[in-house]
């Protein structure tokens, strides 16, 4: 008698069917019932509902004591000079160079400042020339070491006198005249350099305040446009020998 080998029994249900409905499956939970928790890790945690914005930080405190009853305190400048003499170097007002320096025909067109600066930027044989003369005259002055300058300003004359200068000082209108009530000191004397070839080696020489003895020439519009004037006793000397005038602070 021939036995057939058991044959292992065929699944009655679809294998690919949704868990839930295999059969021993559990269940899904119903809705609102939190997940399970699984055995490899936590539940999926739902979205943070929305935040409310953060509280603006508190206001600084108001000032209290004296800074409130007089506001911020205001503070007045003066220029004091070392010594009694000033000495400004300045293009405007010196004429025709070509015609005083080198014996040129006179151009009245050179009496503009700004004229005078664009012709001496052009190389042409005259200012070639030029450029001689102020080197030799510049090392003839023999001067050692720096000279420091400061720009001259509009409204510097009024506190070299002493007075206070307020935002609303305005030359169309007369202002209220302050003065520093604590300081008493004589205003110096600012001397003009007439002498051509001393301003302009200067002008043309000096870098951010700074003259130096080996400073080369540089006929350009940034320096020559500049107006300096300085304490230097060198210069002073030089500039007392070579003309000057005398120019009003008031």
């Amino acid at each position: 008698m021939t036995q057939t080998p058991n044959q292992p029994s065929r699944p009655t249900s679809n294998p690919f069917a949704s868990v839930g409905n295999r059969p021993g499956s559990a269940a899904p939970p119903p809705s609102g019932t939190p997940a399970p928790v699984s055995r490899f890790g936590s539940a999926p945690q739902a979205a943070p509902a929305a935040t409310q914005p953060a509280t603006p930080p508190p206001a600084p405190p108001r000032p209290t004591g004296l800074a409130a009853r007089i506001g911020p305190t205001k503070m007045n400048w003066r220029t004091v000079p070392l010594s009694t003499y000033l000495v400004r170097f300045d293009l405007q007002g010196l004429g025709d160079p070509f015609y005083r320096l080198l014996g040129k025909p006179l151009s009245i067109d050179f009496g503009d400042q700004e004229a005078v600066i664009k012709a001496l930027e052009v190389n042409t044989p005259e200012v070639t020339e030029m450029v001689d003369k102020l080197d030799a005259a510049w090392g003839g002055y023999d001067f050692k070491g720096a000279m420091l300058f400061y720009p001259w300003r509009k409204d510097l004359r009024l506190t070299l006198i002493g007075q206070v200068i307020n935002e609303t000082d305005d030359d169309e209108e007369l202002p209220q005249v302050e003065y520093f009530d604590d300081d008493k000191r004589t205003p110096p004397k600012v001397l003009r350099s007439l002498d051509l070839w001393l301003v302009l080696n200067v002008l043309a020489r000096t870098r951010s305040n700074i003259l130096l003895p080996d400073s080369p020439l540089a006929l350009e519009q940034q320096y020559l446009g500049q107006s300096l004037y300085t304490d230097d006793p060198r210069l002073l000397t030089l500039t007392q020998a070579t003309g000057w005038i005398e120019e009003p602070l008031k």
